[in-house]
């Protein structure tokens, strides 16, 4: 394979060590002292008054104007206890559905060791995005209106830090965690990385909302153009998985094996793929589309490392939802356009529904977690064996954990192909000594793909501290194989920003449809409504609002919910979030914590939106929770149970019924949700047969075992987790 690069003399540019921020981050006390005082005093924050341009726009001895607020124009409010901004406290401001942006973005040039395939970056900046907040104290916020706004009202919020999480390793210690913006540069002897704790917070407290106008000629184009890389541009992976050869295009021609079943591999069935219908999708995802540039440069090297990768290319249809074929320059074979997939793959949801008595629309809506996506991509292909995959590292030999460090033979295809639908695994396929950030760790540590519809407020990315900077940090650092390939231009990042502002375009119909099918389902909907026969149409043209016993019945849940849940889930941004980190220790998961999560030893309280679509895939960031009914059940959380016992002890499957008339039953239909979790055992033949090193494999993952009633089936034991994870994987 790297034949042609050693016949031209070239040579490889180096990858390096990733930073360690058990190593390079310090404790900053006099930060953690001013966060403090800040914190020693909470008013509820009030604006008394807005200058635009120095102009005065708004008073709260004028409360009945409304500000025009345009791109470009510098806002400032006065006003009595708006925090201390966005380092020193954890502040929000927000335009409609648009968060003001807190923190300069540098995106670093990112590389490719095409040796190891392995992607990293230097300390040269390809692009910037400055923060829109000039300054922030009690008294005055000064910002820059941001070019993705596109309504009000404007919204501020506040929360104090109160302390921070001591170290799982470093007991009586704060826990350190690197900026993720930087996390990526390997060059450790001339870049200063920057590092903070994960901060504690308080309950929100905000200002009254104040209505303002937004005149921004620019936002249809900025949102199209977002729209087109949301569902037409490929983010470089087509090229990444060609050179590590995966072919999608025979698996989109049904010319590939499932390894399982030895039929040819249905991309629907298999991943949840679904196909581009008009109507169905927007035209940007059956269209072809040509990017000038490109909105990430390709850190892939072009033909022999010395051709010019491709800046700019065209992108069409593969049939499919949010797989496109895009030129680039492959690194040994030249020029060409291979498929990769791109948000809408994940990130859409394929839903029919009557919106009107009579009349059924069929949407793919983007946001929503597709429910039966999954990473059985990874192992599918057309080789003859008993293994059909072609993709580089789903057979190799690499070394083991403590359990079993050598070096041995592995198949990952059994493993993979159990994967829970709905759900991701950072670092499942690389092997585990390539040098990458995703290497494998031997830790099952599946998480729920999720709902962006309405994302913006969310600074905590992916669990991540303030260091990384929400919705526009997630796809700034990518993740391979199966994420993103180099860092995006700040011009293509605003038009994605844009574009995510708008995607709760369809949340009304979906709470609808939601709450009706809930409804009828449990038969509550005569009751609640006052006609047991009323259509689905119907319901939703009219709104829930429009039915006294309905709107009563949801001001009781509203009033459960704060009393039970706003400990957590109580915000002012309307994201059912406050965003604290709970540490490892303190909050459970069915499967190992992930990547990010074991960086920052915690979790964060999840955000909350249009939460009977997200069942489908499973709730908590595990995805293993079937339906709200579960989640709320005390019985749940309190050993002994039956409840508990059945979502969490080894005991013969349940299979209890999906959690909702919408909860699809994913393929193979083994695993169901708040159940037992198993993989298959393969029958072994010889030390040395397929599976033998695909059993071996999962063996290696600790924490699947054995058991006397099924010799099938390997069974996920999360009793032994929790007893034993810490050490081997954390070295706590």
């Amino acid at each position: 394979m790297f034949l042609p690069l050693v016949l031209t003399g070239c040579i490889a540019e180096s990858v390096g060590e990733f930073p360690d921020q058990e190593e390079i981050c310090g404790f900053d006390a006099a930060r953690e002292l001013t966060r403090a005082v800040s914190a020693a005093s909470f008013p509820t924050p009030v604006i008394q008054s807005i200058k635009v341009n120095g102009a005065l726009a708004w008073s709260s001895s004028n409360p009945a104007a409304v500000p025009t607020l345009r791109p470009g124009d510098i806002v400032t409010l006065n006003g009595s206890g708006l925090g201390n901004g966005p380092d020193i406290d954890f502040t929000k401001l927000m335009i409609g559905n648009s968060r003001i942006l807190e923190t300069d973005l540098k995106m670093y040039k990112q590389k490719l060791d095409i040796i190891k395939q392995v992607n990293y970056e230097v300390s040269e900046t390809h692009s910037t995005w400055d923060k829109d907040v000039i300054t922030w104290n009690n008294s005055e916020v000064k910002f820059r209106v941001p070019v993705h706004v596109s309504g009000g009202p404007l919204k501020l919020q506040v929360q104090k830090r109160l302390g921070y999480n001591t170290s799982l390793t470093k007991p009586g210690r704060a826990h350190n965690v690197i900026n993720a913006q930087t996390k990526r540069i390997t060059d450790n002897s001339k870049f200063t990385h920057s590092c903070d704790v994960v901060s504690k917070l308080s309950d929100a407290k905000s200002a009254a909302p104040i209505e303002v106008n937004v005149d921004n000629p620019n936002i249809n184009n900025l949102v199209k153009r977002g729209r087109e890389i949301f569902w037409s541009y490929d983010y470089n992976i087509g090229l990444a998985h060609k050179v590590r050869n995966l072919d999608w295009t025979k698996i989109f021609e049904y010319k590939t094996i499932d390894p399982i079943t030895r039929q040819p591999a249905d991309p629907a069935l298999l991943f949840g793929a679904y196909r581009t219908i008009p109507g169905e999708v927007p035209e940007e995802a059956i269209r072809d589309v040509y990017f000038n540039p490109y909105p990430q440069p390709n850190p892939i090297p072009g033909l022999l490392t010395v051709g010019q990768q491709f800046t700019k290319g065209n992108t069409r249809d593969s049939g499919w939802v949010g797989y496109r074929y895009a030129e680039s320059n492959h690194p040994y074979t030249g020029k060409g356009s291979w498929i990769g997939f791109n948000c809408a793959s994940c990130h859409s949801y394929r839903i029919t529904y009557e919106e009107a008595p009579g009349q059924e629309v069929t949407r793919v809506i983007p946001g929503l977690p597709n429910p039966e996506w999954s990473m059985k991509w990874a192992i599918l292909g057309d080789k003859s064996g008993a293994t059909t995959a072609t993709f580089d590292g789903i057979v190799t030999k690499e070394p083991g954990p403590p359990i079993d460090p050598a070096e041995k033979d592995i198949d990952r295809t059994t493993l993979v192909y159990y994967m829970p639908a709905g759900t991701g695994e950072h670092n499942m396929i690389r092997a585990s000594n390539e040098g990458s950030e995703t290497d494998n760790d031997h830790q099952f540590s599946p998480i729920a793909i999720p709902n962006v519809t309405y994302y913006m407020p969310i600074r905590r990315s992916l669990s991540h501290t303030e260091s990384y900077v929400g919705f526009e940090g997630s796809y700034i650092h990518s993740e391979e194989p199966d994420g993103a390939m180099g860092s995006m231009g700040a011009e293509s990042l605003k038009a994605l920003t844009a574009y995510m502002t708008v995607l709760d375009e369809h949340d009304d119909d979906l709470r609808n449809v939601g709450l009706y099918r809930w409804l009828k389902a449990n038969n509550k909907l005569g009751a609640q409504t006052g006609n047991a026969s009323l259509s689905e149409g119907a319901f939703v043209q009219n709104g829930w609002q429009s039915y006294a016993g309905v709107q009563n019945v949801v001001n009781q849940g509203k009033q459960a919910f704060d009393r039970d849940c706003g400990s957590c889930h109580k915000d002012t941004l309307d994201s059912h979030t406050n965003e604290r980190m709970f540490r490892l220790d303190e909050v459970g998961r069915f499967f190992a914590p992930t990547i990010y999560q074991k960086d920052q030893q915690s979790i964060r309280a999840t955000f909350l939106r249009d939460v009977y679509w997200t069942q489908s895939r499973g709730l908590l960031s595990d995805g293993h929770v079937r339906n709200v009914e579960d989640l709320v059940n005390p019985d749940r959380c309190t050993e002994g149970t039956a409840l508990y016992n059945q979502y969490y002890t080894l005991h013969a499957p349940v299979r209890p019924e999906p959690g909702t008339p919408d909860q699809p039953k994913a393929w193979p239909d083994l695993n169901r949700k708040g159940d037992v979790f198993r993989v298959y055992k393969n029958v072994e033949y010889s030390s040395s047969d397929p599976s033998t090193k695909r059993n071996r494999f999962i063996e290696r993952h600790k924490y699947f075992v054995e058991v006397p009633w099924d010799n099938d089936n390997y069974y996920w034991d999360y009793q032994k987790m929790r007893a034993e994870y810490g050490p081997d994987e954390m070295g706590t």
